[in-house]
């Protein structure tokens, strides 16, 4: 198992007031300043962190690769997520979303990773779980993050404050990343 710390936020969060595109433009400078890549593997937001990111120009200087991992087939063989993992915790959980974002960084090949996971609705995925219910983990080779959200919204609202989140936490784990 990765070793992370999870940081349930649950509904006292505050959407960043910046748009994606500005979030994304900022991370990107951070990026370039600091001399560092980033990857991202996304789940229920399907992309949509890594095409903010790489809408900017010059991103080929900090972005190594973006992965859509929607299945379960997918996240245990392109980013090593354990069969337990899921079979125990699912894959809309903080130890999927470890896993997820730690198997970027296992590769060596970025800094900086972000991984996504969640239900965006309209409807559950069958569990338990609510729609709203997310995950976005932020890992570098010194630690990993997992932050638990409870969003609502209808499908597209939810998705794009996760990615809102994503680049914001993103952001905040690159200034203080250290070389």
């Amino acid at each position: 198992m990765i070793k992370y710390t999870k940081i349930d936020v649950g509904e006292n969060y505050t959407t960043p007031c910046e748009t994606a595109e500005a979030l994304s433009g900022k991370l990107n400078c951070i990026l370039k300043e600091k001399r560092l890549t980033i990857s991202v593997c996304e789940s229920f937001t399907a992309g949509r962190i890594s095409a903010q990111i790489i809408h900017v120009p010059g991103a080929s200087a900090i972005f190594h690769e973006g992965i859509v991992s929607y299945s379960n087939l997918s996240k245990k063989e392109r980013l090593g997520v354990k069969k337990k993992t899921l079979e125990n915790f699912g894959a809309v959980s903080a130890e999927c979303c470890a896993e997820m974002v730690g198997g970027l960084i296992a590769t060596g090949e970025c800094d900086v990773a972000i991984s996504s996971t969640g239900i965006a609705g309209p409807n559950s995925d069958g569990t338990d779980k609510p729609v709203g219910l997310c995950y976005i983990g932020i890992a570098t080779e010194r630690e990993t993050l997992v932050y638990k959200y409870n969003l609502s919204g209808t499908r597209e609202e939810i998705t794009e404050t996760a990615v809102k989140l994503a680049l914001s936490s993103a952001i905040a784990e690159t200034e203080k990343y250290k070389k």
